[in-house]
């Protein structure tokens, strides 16, 4: 498949989609369930392989994750569906890959809803399970439709609310890995804590001290506690690794789906155009720069209160897109 020439989108796309559908509706030749050549399918081209002999240290484990996903950078900035499906046309396993979870998931809900012996409760906890495994654009829809009883059942809004404020943190040494990287800062990011293969970890620290772990974490990335040379208390906010390639991966898949659906005659036409609306603002979120600049014109615009203030970035360390320090 490698060696053949990358198929336009959307018709590799949807070719793919085809396959996937086919696979959920039925049995395939030698009475293999659907459910099994998901799984199988999923085994072969979604998981990561994994690395053979002694379990990686913290430094390398973040060497290879920046390597991994350093290539989705360049996606990074306003959204653009061209771009996204120029770039996964040359990616049609990563993208086949997602498409299949989306299905598994999507399968899971649909045999959880039709369980006589599950209540609604039970299929609330189900969806906030399937959309919390799914990643960032997924968990942005189930708070979305946390607040949204008049699309769900109350008790299944209550069950997703949850995905407001619990998230699972990602490794605290890939979290300074970013600090030191995005910061430029080459020695130890606080006393007794380096990033991995810190260039100077007799240096001086970037912070007076930073928290363990994170204080908070969301679906985009995590915060840390840290205080500056001066005393001044600051929140750390770092983005997930994983973020840009997650988000632009599921707009793909998304968009495609969206697009076959639209092919059929269903729908009013515009369910393509109201994705790209939603990934243009996931988009711009994912740089915190934006975040900056936002926070200063709200407060900005809220000064005729008086009494509204916004923590503010720290001018002694610019925001960059992975990266927002700001007033605790």
């Amino acid at each position: 498949f490698d060696d053949l020439p990358p198929p336009s989108l959307p018709r590799m796309q949807l070719l793919l989609l085809h396959v996937v559908l086919a696979l959920q509706g039925g049995t395939l030749q030698g009475g293999t369930s659907s459910h099994s050549a998901m799984r199988a399918t999923a085994a072969c081209i979604a998981a990561p392989p994994e690395a053979a002999g002694a379990a990686p240290t913290a430094a390398s484990a973040a060497r290879l994750s920046a390597g991994r996903y350093s290539a989705y950078e360049q996606l990074r900035g306003p959204y653009d569906r061209a771009a996204l499906q120029r770039f996964f046309a040359l990616r049609p396993l990563e993208f086949g890959g997602r498409l299949v979870e989306f299905t598994r998931a999507a399968i899971a809900i649909r045999d959880s809803w039709r369980r006589e012996s599950d209540d609604t409760q039970a299929r609330g906890v189900r969806l906030r399970e399937q959309l919390a495994v799914l990643g960032p654009v997924a968990v942005k829809l189930g708070q979305t439709l946390s607040q949204r009883p008049d699309i769900l059942d109350e008790e299944i809004c209550e069950e997703l609310k949850p995905l407001q404020t619990t998230n699972k943190p990602f490794d605290d040494a890939e979290a300074m890995r970013l600090l030191s990287e995005e910061l430029e800062w080459r020695g130890p990011i606080a006393p007794g804590v380096c990033a991995p293969e810190c260039a100077e970890p007799d240096g001086a620290p970037l912070f007076a001290s930073i928290s363990a772990s994170p204080i908070a974490s969301a679906s985009l990335g995590q915060v840390y506690k840290a205080t500056l040379h001066d005393g001044s208390e600051v929140a750390v906010k770092v983005q997930r690794p994983s973020a840009m390639r997650q988000v632009a991966t599921d707009f793909a898949v998304l968009t495609t789906v969206l697009y076959g659906i639209q092919s059929t005659g269903w729908g009013n036409g515009d369910l393509v155009e109201i994705t790209d609306i939603v990934a243009a603002g996931v988009f711009e979120e994912m740089d915190y720069r934006n975040e900056a600049v936002n926070a200063q014109r709200f407060e900005r615009s809220l000064d005729f209160l008086g009494y509204v203030s916004v923590p503010a970035a720290v001018p002694s360390l610019p925001p960059t897109p992975r990266v927002l320090v700001t007033e605790w």
